[in-house]
C-alpha cells in the first residue's frame, strides 16, 4: 500500500471504474487477469465485491465449531484442510499452500475468492501500460510485470481474483483511500493467499539460487545446523555463492519498504515469495534465516561472504543485516501469532518505531499507517481515524492512544525534541532516524546463550524507577500539551563523549566535573556499581550461564588486540571470532578512559587481564550486554554523585546543538519506569528522551520524596 497517487491514463473514464465502495457492505475492488492480448498488454477486468457475500458452503463453515472469533489465518487453515485434507492441518504441507488453488466448491464468496498482491511500487519514470475494463492505464514497470507473469499463467482468472492496491484503491479518492487503509489487515489477513512479488529473474539468477540455498537452510535438523561442522562432514553442500546469494535476497528492494511488512505478516504461511516463476514459502525462508542465528553461523555467513568478495562473486564484503534481524525477530513470530493465535503479543510502542526506522516509505504519516496492523487493535482503531491529521498532531495522537490504553507514560521514554517533523517533545517522532536495534533493556541476546525468539521481559518489567505509582496526566484544552506529575531528581554535571554514527565517539565532546563525588561508597563500591551500569542492571544475572557476567565487565578486555590471546588460551571459540564486533567496546573505551570520577579515572576501574578459573558465558554475556547498553546512550555524571545514562543523538550531525546538555534535569514520572532527561523551555519542558541512573531504577526514591526531600510538581511538556 501506498498513498501516492497513481498516474493514469482516460482520468476522464475514472469514474466508470471507481463508483463509491459501501464500507457498510465491506466493500472491495478485485481484478480479473484476462490475458495477454494482442496488443500485446495485460487485459484485465475490475469489479466491486463485497467481503460479506459468503458462499452457502462457507457461511454454513462458519457457523459451526470454527466460529468467527478466531484469527482469519486459522478460520482458513480450517476451511483448507477440510477442502485440501492432504495439506490443511499438515504443518510440514504449509510449504505447498501456494500451489492450492481454490476451485467452485472451495470459494468462500458467492463471487469467487481472492489472493492479494505485496510488491515494491517502483519509480514512476518506468512506467507501463496495462488495460482494465477497457481503459488504458500507466502503472509501473513492477506491477507490470508481475501482472504479465500471473497472466501469462492463466492464475487468476474465472472465479479466482486478486486484489492489488495501485488498482483496487481510486488513489484520487483521499477518504476512500483513508477507509482502505483501515482495512488493510482485514485484506491481507483476508486473501486465500499473499504474493510478495520479488520481480522478474535478476540478471545473475541470484534469486532462485537463493529460494534453493534457503530450502536447503530449511531443512537441517538439530545437530546438522552448526554449519562449520557441516561443511567439515559435506564437503561442497554450503558455497560462498549460496551465502551471496541469501544476501541478495535479503537486499532487495521489496524488504526495505515499510507497507510489505503488515502484508507479509497478515499473509502469515499463507504468503509465499515469488520471483518470475520459482516461488519460497514463508515459513520456509523464516527456517532458513534461524538457522543463521544458530551457535557460530552468523560469523560464519560473514566468512563465507568475504571469500565470494574475493572471487569477484559478491561486490559486499560483510552483510547488511537489516532484513535478516527484520524477518527473524519481528516478522516471523508476528506471523506466527497470526497463524496460531498464541499469547504473543502485539508490538510495543519502541520496537514498532524500530521497525519503522528499518524501512522507507513516501510520507511521513505512511510510518504510523503501514504498522498499524502491528498495533493492538483498539490502538489501531484509535490511530486510523487520525489519518487527515497534520503530521505533528498524528504523532501526539499515535503516542496518546499508547498511553490511554495502557494506561501508563512509558510512551515518554521514545520522545524528544530532535525529530524532523517537530512533534511535541513527548510524542515519539516515527521518522527520527536515532533508533537502534539491540539497544533495548529487553532486547533478547545475539550470541550462543540464549534462544533468540525468546521474546524477553515487557520494557516497563525491567525496571521501576516510579516504584509503580500510576500515571496521572491530561491533555490541557486539547493542545499539542501534556501535563504530568513527579518530582525532579537530579541535575546532570558532566557528560561522555558523544556517539557519532554507530562506530565511533565524538573526541572532545566530553565534559569533565572536578566536584564530582561517587555516593556509591570506596572505590571498590564504585567499581560494583559502574559495572552494572555498563549493563543496564539487566536481568542477565537471573540466567544461570551468565553469573559473573558483573565481575567480568571489569576484566572484559579493552580490545580485541588484547584480548585475542587471552581468548585463544582459553579455548573461548565465540570470543575469538569476535574481531568484527568489538568496535563498540573499545571504542567506547577509548573515549572515556580519561573521564574522572573523582580522583580517578575510568580505565583504572579495569583491568585487560582475565582471571583464572572464569566462565566463557560471564564473558559473552558481558560483551553482548556492553554492545548493547552503549548504543544510543550518552555516559553522564550527575550533582548527587550518581552515574548514568542520558540519551544520545547519534545520527545528528549539527555539532553539540541537538544533544543533552549539562544542566539538564532527571526527573521521576508517575507512571513511567524510567526517569526522564527534560529540560526549561520558558514555563514548560522539553522531553529529551529515557535515562538510566545506577542506583535508582528500582523505587529507591521514593523514600525520599516522602520525607520531604523532594518536592512533588506537575510539569507541562511541550
Amino acid at each position: 500500500m501506498s498513498t501516492t497517487n497513481l498516474t493514469t491514463s482516460g482520468d476522464s473514464q475514472s469514474d466508470s471504474l471507481y463508483a463509491p465502495l459501501r464500507d457498510d457492505r465491506d466493500e472491495v475492488r478485485v481484478l480479473t487477469l484476462e490475458g495477454i492480448h494482442d496488443d500485446g498488454l495485460v487485459h484485465s477486468r475490475l469489479e466491486t465485491v463485497s467481503l460479506l457475500d459468503y458462499s452457502p458452503n462457507y457461511s454454513a463453515f462458519l457457523t459451526s465449531s470454527t466460529g468467527k472469533t478466531e484469527l482469519p489465518r486459522r478460520i482458513l487453515r480450517s476451511w483448507t484442510g477440510l477442502c485440501f485434507p492432504q495439506t490443511g492441518h499438515n504443518p510440514a504441507g504449509s510449504k505447498n499452500r501456494w500451489k492450492q488453488r481454490p476451485h467452485a466448491a472451495s470459494c468462500r464468496f458467492a463471487w469467487g475468492d481472492f489472493a492479494a498482491l505485496s510488491y515494491v511500487w517502483g519509480t514512476s519514470n518506468k512506467e507501463r501500460y496495462i488495460v482494465v475494463n477497457g481503459i488504458t492505464r500507466r502503472v509501473t514497470r513492477n506491477l507490470e510485470e508481475a501482472l504479465r507473469r500471473l497472466a501469462r499463467n492463466d492464475e487468476f482468472r474465472g472465479e479466482y481474483k486478486i486484489w492489488i492496491d495501485a488498482v483496487c484503491i481510486n488513489q484520487e479518492d483521499e477518504q476512500e483511500r483513508a477507509i482502505q487503509v483501515r482495512k488493510m489487515r482485514q485484506i491481507y489477513s483476508s486473501a486465500w493467499k499473499v504474493i510478495s512479488w520479488l520481480g522478474e529473474n535478476d540478471a545473475g539468477g541470484w534469486m532462485p539460487k537463493a529460494f534453493a540455498f534457503s530450502n536447503m537452510l530449511a531443512s537441517l535438523q538439530d545437530d546438522s545446523q552448526d554449519l562449520r561442522m557441516l561443511c567439515n562432514v559435506k564437503s561442497g553442500i554450503l558455497t560462498d555463492a549460496g551465502f551471496h546469494a541469501m544476501h541478495e535476497m535479503t537486499r532487495h528492494l521489496y524488504w526495505h519498504r515499510l507497507w510489505i511488512i503488515q502484508e507479509v505478516v497478515m499473509g502469515a504461511s499463507y504468503t509465499v515469495l515469488r520471483c518470475g516463476d520459482h516461488h519460497l514459502d514463508w515459513d520456509t525462508l523464516c527456517r532458513a534465516i534461524a538457522v543463521l542465528y544458530h551457535g557460530d553461523n552468523w560469523s560464519l555467513k560473514d566468512e563465507m561472504l568475504g571469500r565470494a568478495y574475493r572471487r569477484g562473486i559478491s561486490t559486499h564484503k560483510v552483510w547488511t543485516t537489516s532484513s535478516l534481524h527484520l524477518i527473524h525477530l519481528d516478522l516471523r513470530h508476528l506471523s506466527h501469532y497470526e497463524d496460531e493465535g498464541t499469547s504473543t503479543e502485539r508490538l510495543g510502542l519502541r520496537r514498532l518505531l524500530e521497525v519503522a526506522n528499518s524501512a522507507k516509505c513516501l510520507e511521513a504519516r505512511d510510518k504510523v499507517f503501514a504498522l498499524a496492523g502491528m498495533m493492538e487493535p483498539e490502538i489501531a482503531n484509535e490511530i486510523t481515524k487520525a489519518y487527515s491529521l497534520d503530521i505533528p498532531q498524528l504523532f501526539a495522537a499515535v503516542t496518546l492512544a499508547f498511553i490511554k490504553h495502557y494506561n501508563n507514560l512509558e510512551p515518554l521514554r521514545q520522545g524528544n525534541p530532535w525529530g524532523p517533523q517537530k512533534a511535541p517533545t513527548w510524542a515519539a517522532d516515527w521518522s527520527w532516524k536515532g533508533r537502534l536495534r539491540w539497544s533495548r533493556p529487553e532486547t533478547p541476546y545475539v550470541g550462543p546463550l540464549w534462544d533468540v525468539s525468546d521474546p524477553g521481559p515487557r520494557p516497563e518489567e525491567i525496571y521501576n524507577a516510579d516504584g509503580g505509582q500510576p500515571a496521572c496526566y491530561m491533555i490541557p484544552d486539547n493542545s499539542l500539551l501534556l501535563r504530568c506529575d513527579g518530582f525532579i531528581f537530579d541535575e546532570i554535571v558532566g557528560l561522555g563523549a558523544r556517539e557519532y554514527g554507530i562506530f565511533e565517539w565524538v573526541k572532545g565532546t566530553e565534559t569533565q566535573c572536578s566536584s564530582w563525588k561517587s555516593c556509591y561508597g570506596d572505590d571498590q563500591e564504585t567499581a560494583q556499581a559502574l559495572a552494572r551500569l555498563l549493563l543496564g542492571g539487566s536481568t542477565v544475572g537471573e540466567h544461570e550461564q551468565a553469573k559473573g557476567c558483573y565481575e567480568a565487565v571489569l576484566s572484559l578486555p579493552s580490545t580485541f588486540k588484547a584480548g585475542y590471546p587471552q581468548f585463544c588460551a582459553k579455548k573461548w571459540s565465540w570470543l575469538e571470532n569476535r574481531e568484527g564486533y568489538y568496535y563498540k567496546w573499545s571504542e567506547w573505551r577509548k573515549r572515556h578512559n580519561h573521564m574522572m570520577l573523582g580522583k580517578r579515572r575510568l580505565e583504572s576501574f579495569f583491568t585487560d587481564n582475565i582471571p583464572e578459573m572464569t566462565e566463557e558465558s560471564a564473558y559473552t554475556a558481558a560483551f553482548v550486554g556492553i554492545d548493547r547498553t552503549v548504543k544510543e546512550r550518552r555516559f553522564m555524571l550527575t550533582r548527587s554523585g550518581r552515574f548514568g545514562w542520558a540519551p544520545d543523538n547519534a545520527f545528528d550531525r549539527d555539532g553539540d546543538k541537538n544533544q543533552v546538555r549539562v544542566g539538564d534535569l532527571i526527573v521521576i514520572v508517575f507512571g513511567c519506569s524510567t526517569p526522564l532527561v527534560i529540560r526549561r523551555f520558558g514555563e514548560q519542558y522539553q522531553v529529551l528522551g529515557e535515562a538510566y541512573v545506577e542506583g535508582i531504577m528500582n523505587g529507591e526514591t521514593l523514600g525520599l520524596l516522602k520525607n520531604g526531600s523532594f518536592k512533588q510538581q506537575s510539569f507541562i511538556f511541550c
